[in-house]
């Protein structure tokens, strides 16, 4: 902590700055190792714009890859990009929260979503007690689950099935969505492994709903108890997993090159895993470029939600999308405050969530334009806008046009992949100076709508 002192005295920089150029050092660092030619199979290290691609991709564990990652990288390659999932997932996130705690700084009202909302502790004692919690949790639902896919694996692999248990588990866990069965096929050939399925599953599910809801269930244990937050996420996860599958269901039900030609319980399954692995994970069990575009349009708007706050996934956070559609019914049914489960959410929350919703949309729309510049047509636009909202919500689901990006556009998802990782507010407001004023101007009405 003494060079975060240090760093912030010399260049002034704010704890949203330092937040984002963590993220910077670990991708540089975790690009320069992939360049070596011990990381690769062909011992020639990646092109640097592909190191810098992948690097990025695991560290905002994302999962959109230019490279197969079990026929490209060797053993040292492999844990590199587990370390970097591992961080990103993990360590990064537990360092924002250090870095706004320790360093006894008092954010605004807005800079407190470095925290994600969801934290709101009051001081160092609370605070360091939930980093113990966050570090017990991952590397208890992670090691148990590491222990369990070993075992399932042993019978194909043998010794490796280790090294594949703790991969997928933390791949899974950190919601990054990276696999080692090679060829890019992620789980798609493994569609009728039910027992998979289910344990990076609730991996998923795990790594997404957030710290502070694990706690609440350890130690509060009765809905009574539960906090606000942890309601409305629990809610919304319930909501977004049964409307996903419900759709996805209906539409490809009768798709042969999806899951058309299985029985109903198996396409139940592969529609209720996709609808949770697309929330941020990144997992699939078919085809997704053979998927109708309603199927499509539906997982974008799921990955755009994304996960929970203070955990491993990304997206606008399905508590923003919460607060959003309660104050639209709000507005609709002429009521002044917004209440639910017998609380009441402030003016300001909802600002912000309106705030977080409105530049995430831009940024993907920005990006979205440059790239279909980029890419000339080549591509239809709803590929475009599925790959880029894949990187922004750090999902890293993906429909075959990844490799397919010069250097200016693989740099453009990448910088998308770091704006999702921290978040579009903490993003913006590591670029812009704010200043407080206590000059009142008077109101005035303007028409809208």
């Amino acid at each position: 902590m003494d060079l975060i002192y240090r760093l912030l005295k010399i260049f002034r920089l704010k704890p949203t700055q330092v937040i984002i150029l963590s993220f910077v050092f670990m991708i540089l660092l975790g690009t320069a190792l992939l360049m070596l030619p011990i990381s690769t199979t062909n011992h020639q290290g990646l092109a640097a714009i592909d190191a810098l691609f992948v690097s990025t991709s695991a560290s905002c564990v994302t999962g959109l890859t230019v490279v197969d990652v079990h026929n490209d990288l060797t053993i040292f390659g492999t844990i590199v990009m587990l370390v970097l999932i591992q961080i990103g997932g993990l360590g990064i996130m537990t360092l924002a929260t250090m870095v706004v705690y320790t360093l006894g700084y008092r954010f605004r009202l807005q800079e407190n979503l470095i925290l994600q909302e969801s934290l709101n502790q009051g001081g160092q004692a609370r605070l360091a007690e939930l980093i113990r919690q966050i570090i017990k949790y991952t590397f208890a639902i992670e090691g148990f689950f590491a222990v369990v896919l070993t075992i399932h694996f042993v019978p194909e692999f043998g010794v490796k099935a280790v090294g594949y248990g703790i991969f997928h588990s933390i791949s899974a866990f950190c919601n990054a969505g990276f696999d080692l069965f090679g060829n890019y096929d992620s789980l798609c050939k493994r569609n009728d492994d039910y027992f998979l399925m289910t344990c990076i599953g609730l991996l998923i599910i795990f790594g997404g709903i957030g710290f502070t809801v694990m706690s609440d269930f350890v130690n509060r244990r009765r809905w009574k108890k539960f906090s606000l937050h942890t309601k409305i996420v629990v809610v919304m996860n319930v909501a977004l997993i049964l409307v996903g599958t419900l759709l996805i269901f209906a539409v490809e039900y009768y798709n042969p090159n999806t899951v058309g030609n299985m029985s109903i319980p198996a396409q139940l399954a592969q529609a209720c895993f996709t609808s949770v692995s697309c929330r941020t994970a990144g997992f699939n069990t078919f085809d997704l470029s053979h998927a109708e575009q309603i199927t499509q349009l539906t997982m974008i708007i799921l990955m755009f939600i994304g996960a929970s706050p203070l955990s491993t996934g990304g997206g606008i956070k399905s508590t923003t999308f919460f607060v959003i559609v309660l104050s639209m019914w709000t507005v609709f049914r002429g009521k002044s405050e917004l209440v639910v489960f017998g609380r009441r959410i402030t003016r300001e929350l909802r600002d912000q969530a309106f705030a977080i919703f409105t530049m995430g949309t831009i940024w993907i729309v920005t990006a979205g334009i440059i790239l279909s510049t980029i890419d000339g047509e080549v591509h239809e636009l709803e590929e475009i806008i599925f790959e880029t909202v894949s990187g922004f919500a750090t999902v890293g689901m993906g429909i075959g046009i990844t490799s397919e990006w010069n250097v200016l556009g693989k740099l453009i998802l990448a910088l998308t992949m770091l704006v999702g990782r921290v978040g579009i507010m903490t993003f913006m407001l590591a670029l812009i100076t704010q200043k407080n004023s206590v000059v009142k101007y008077p109101p005035e009405d303007v028409m809208v709508g």
